[in-house]
């Protein structure tokens, strides 16, 4: 190879070196800019993943407070119904109490009602 060609050579991928240096400038500029897009995504995703977050926490918190308000109102109606369950076996005591009185009664009843008719049997004679 003369010095002619080599200088020819040597210009040649000069050129193409310049060429191919500045498509990478270019690429470079260009994955610069996606780079910087994908970051701004990025970021308003991350604001909206934080908004969400938010919001499902204020909803959790939500239904944490209705769970105890259920919670309690369970509580209270177990109370309730064992002191109506009490009442109800007291009541059940004291109408059998009541049911004795009541056949006693009848049977007095009964007894008055033989003598008021023996009585009056005598009178009418």
């Amino acid at each position: 190879m003369t010095s002619t060609e080599y200088q020819q050579l040597i210009e040649f991928l000069g050129r193409q070196f310049a060429a191919i240096d500045r498509r990478f400038d270019d690429m470079g500029g260009q994955l610069c800019g996606q780079i910087a897009n994908l970051r701004g995504q990025l970021a308003d995703m991350g604001d909206r993943l934080a908004e969400l977050r938010h919001d499902m926490l204020g909803h959790f918190d939500e239904i944490y407070r209705r769970l105890e308000r259920l919670e309690q109102e369970y509580q209270a109606i177990r109370q309730a119904l064992r002191r109506i369950e009490a009442g109800l076996a007291d009541e059940h005591g004291g109408r059998e109490i009541l049911e004795r009185d009541l056949a006693e009664l009848k049977q007095r009843l009964a007894a008055l009602q033989t003598r008021i008719e023996d009585i009056e049997q005598r009178l009418g004679q």
